[in-house]
């Protein structure tokens, strides 16, 4: 089903345990793992450039931008050749890569659909990031064509996995997407969460009724009833101990929603202690 994994790598803690996710999932699903990089094109021109060019007593651009451009690379290759190091030995299939442009641009340009994508949630100075470029984890998983996993700041390998459903087309998705890993992976009994507006007998064996229609592995159902996003932050918090994963359809709300009160997608992006897999 996964045709590659690609992980995106600038050097930050989140990255590197991306980086072991994709070299464990690559091993696991016998799939080739590509480290890529990307040096983002507006670190060599406009605000930023001019800040480093003053603070450095350079009069003009065309002073330091040659030498940002040769560091910013050296720096590429230090990160990639750890990354292949480390591949290697740990048995991985891995290749890697690197390429200038807008940096969710082209990770998701790199991917076909039949791919994962896997990016730390926190990137190498997110305080100046998340301000001047936009979250790069946030606008992959919106744009991207194929599923997206977001990493934390700590590695465990996958054995406990929680869904969550909302009996909508994209938790559908994810329910088929997981019933291609729920072997190769060799997971526990999953857990299956959906969170309903009230306690809705009707609703709950709607539910009940998809998920025997596609759940093709083992699993347990757990309702809510609430916010959907209150829910579902409780239950990670209260459960990351004894959780590894949690995957759900990405963006399934509205524009009108998410630009209004924001999606439970991104809401759990930015909340989730544990990773998370977005199915496109």
């Amino acid at each position: 089903m996964i045709s590659r994994i690609l992980v995106g790598l600038d050097g930050s803690k989140h990255s590197e345990i991306a980086g072991e996710y994709g070299i464990w999932l690559s091993k696991k699903l016998k799939r080739p793992v590509v480290g890529i990089h990307i040096i983002d094109i507006r670190l060599l021109e406009g605000p930023f450039i001019e800040d480093v060019a003053g603070a450095l007593g350079f009069t003009t651009y065309s002073d330091i931008t040659p030498k940002v451009k040769e560091a910013l690379e050296e720096r590429a290759k230090v990160i990639l050749d750890t990354f292949a190091k480390e591949c290697r030995e740990k048995g991985g299939d891995c290749s890697i890569a690197q390429a200038y442009g807008i940096v969710y641009k082209e990770l998701v340009n790199m991917a076909d659909p039949e791919d994962l994508i896997i990016i730390g949630k926190k990137g190498q100075h997110p305080q100046f990031v998340n301000l001047f470029l936009g979250s790069t984890a946030e606008n992959v998983a919106r744009h991207s064509k194929c599923p997206v996993m977001i990493t934390t700041d700590k590695f465990k390998e996958i054995k406990n996995v929680v869904l969550f459903f909302d009996g909508r087309e994209k938790s559908i998705h994810a329910v088929n997407y997981l019933n291609g890993l729920y072997k190769d992976l060799g997971l526990n009994p999953v857990k299956i969460v959906s969170v309903l507006e009230e306690d809705s007998i009707e609703m709950k064996n709607h539910i009940k009724d998809l998920l025997n229609t596609h759940a093709q592995f083992e699993y347990e159902t757990l309702f809510f009833t609430g916010y959907p996003e209150e829910v579902l932050e409780n239950y990670l918090k209260e459960n990351k101990e004894n959780l590894d994963l949690a995957v759900m359809g990405a963006f399934g709300e509205s524009r009108v929603k998410e630009l209004i009160l924001g999606s439970t997608t991104s809401y759990l992006m930015q909340k989730s202690p544990i990773p998370l897999l977005l199915v496109k």
